[in-house]
């Protein structure tokens, strides 16, 4: 049972809250939707086909990039992800990160090549090493089955790739960039 004077004050609260949310939503102000130019690069050579495009997922920035690779030889590729290279604005940013890589083979620069029999695609999301986020070990919110790194905004301007790739120890080296930009806003 209610107390006189509790509905009242549930009431303000309630008030007082949706107050505040149209205040703070006012002064959020618009948001940007970032370009790439272009949308992806692909770059072809005698050993292989490669598509760079940076995602955006969820975001109205961009957070990862999809790598694909055709294999147009009749033998095996390899990417050499501990040599390929982040560049922004034509500069060395580190190595790129994804899905189920070891921590420690980062540390140690001892990741394992992603191999691509002859004829066949390999696609992956890369994120850039140093763009990494990290949600605070107190953080609640993560599940125990979720991971507490994710991908972090990708700065403005030129952002790119020094691609790696071996065949029998010969590497072929590929430099493939797109332009980011915040865009027009929403």
């Amino acid at each position: 049972m209610t107390q006189p004077g509790e509905a009242g004050m549930t009431r303000k609260t309630i008030l007082s809250i949706y107050l505040l949310v149209f205040i703070f939503s006012g002064c959020a102000g618009p948001s940007k939707i970032w370009t790439s130019t272009p949308d992806f690069q692909t770059i072809r050579n005698q050993y292989y086909q490669v598509r760079f495009e940076p995602l955006k997922k969820e975001n109205n920035f961009y957070i990862v990039f999809q790598l694909a690779v055709t294999n147009l030889t009749d033998k095996s590729l390899q990417i050499d992800w501990n040599k390929t290279r982040y560049l922004v604005d034509g500069k060395n940013h580190g190595g790129f990160v994804f899905e189920g890589i070891d921590p420690q083979t980062i540390k140690t620069a001892s990741i394992p090549p992603d191999i691509i029999p002859a004829g066949d695609i390999f696609s992956k999301e890369i994120a850039p090493y140093k763009m990494l986020a990290m949600a605070p070990f107190r953080d609640k919110t993560v599940d125990a089955g979720q991971t507490r790194i994710s991908p972090g905004l990708l700065p403005a301007g030129e952002n790119g790739i020094v691609l790696v790739i071996t065949q029998n120890g010969h590497a072929i080296i590929e430099k493939i960039t797109v332009k980011i930009e915040p865009g027009k806003t929403r």
